[in-house]
């Protein structure tokens, strides 16, 4: 087939509807930006939600997933403008060149060369984007509106919950940890070696005083100032390392390890791995916290619980009230 000449306004057309069509060779439909839900008389397209997620660095597998609650994210926020308007409310355009003043302030330092390169970049002129900035005032008004206040709440709901979810409010044992650390490749009297000389120093510790003494002088511990002491309360899950994890939470307070090896073996005569010695100097032990003590906790929890079964409800009614379709790109 010869080549296709296309009139200006055909190609014109075609580039609003979002398509351009190749001049050389056969005709080509390409997919420029395209719309992915109509909400009334608005459009949204793929390049502003694509644009959302680009800003919070996700991958192209992370798009895909959250694509659908970006959209909808989207149409909740036309929805709110539409109602906004029926209640005949209005925001003052003072208010909004004073969030305008302030964006500029906070995020570009008050260069205002520097804001007109990057709205320019995103393909949006200033009076776009103070359109953006009012948008995002009322959506964020008419949220305020549909939130729900803990108040709210009646201490019956709380206990019942809490009832319900103990797991949620069991607080993990805790334990202080002291260390003395053998490391590779030093120099030990009497050429012994790592084993050896851990070995020694472990059979003068005959209590928690010693330790201490002992940890202020001997290995290569950060702590070692310090007497071996980390200086800090520790959970089971914040420990990375698993051996060092299931050697200082098997201990009780003031008790001692044996010499124990990183490469997580019984034999510590590997000159290659670190060797540990751990005292535990104080702990938490684990419990359940009090109802009182986390009522504000649930309280919260459970508003945010029912405010966005609420806001589901709210937005799917409007949904049915609205012109609203959705069209997803599949890959």
């Amino acid at each position: 087939m010869g080549k296709q000449k296309l009139s200006y306004k055909y190609v014109v057309i075609l580039l609003w509807l979002g398509l351009t069509t190749s001049l050389l060779g056969e005709t080509q439909l390409i997919e420029i930006n395209r719309v992915v839900a109509k909400v009334n008389d608005r459009i949204i397209t793929w390049g502003e939600i694509e644009r959302k997620m680009d800003q919070l660095n996700f991958s192209n597998q992370e798009k895909k997933k959250r694509a659908e609650e970006f959209v909808d994210g989207e149409i909740d926020k036309f929805l709110s403008l539409e109602a906004f308007n029926e209640l005949g409310m209005a925001i003052p355009d003072s208010y909004v060149e004073q969030e305008y003043n302030k964006k500029l302030l906070n995020n570009f330092n008050g260069d205002r060369k520097l804001f007109r390169n990057a709205l320019q970049s995103n393909g949006q002129s200033q009076l776009e984007y103070r359109e953006q900035i009012k948008e995002d005032i009322i959506h964020m008004h008419m949220l305020a509106k549909r939130k729900r206040s803990r108040e709210e709440i009646s201490p019956e709901k709380v206990e019942m919950f809490y009832n319900q979810n103990h797991d949620k409010f069991k607080l993990e044992r805790q334990i202080r940890l002291s260390e003395i650390v053998f490391s590779p490749n030093k120099d030990f009297p009497d050429s012994r070696s790592l084993a050896q000389h851990a070995n020694a120093i472990r059979k003068d510790i005959k209590s928690p005083n010693d330790f201490y003494e002992i940890a202020k002088t001997a290995g290569t511990s950060y702590f070692k100032d310090k007497g071996g002491d980390w200086g800090v309360m520790v959970k089971a899950s914040e420990l990375k390392n698993a051996v060092i994890r299931d050697k200082a939470f098997a201990l009780n307070v003031g008790e001692i390890s044996e010499p124990f090896s990183l490469n997580g073996q019984e034999s510590i005569d590997d000159n290659n791995a670190e060797i540990y010695i751990l005292m535990v100097t104080e702990e938490k032990p684990e419990r359940l916290q009090p109802v009182d003590e986390v009522r504000f906790e649930i309280e919260k929890i459970l508003a945010s619980q029912i405010e966005s079964e609420e806001q589901a409800k709210w937005f799917n009614k409007r949904k049915r009230d609205a012109y609203v379709i959705i069209d997803l790109p599949e890959d």
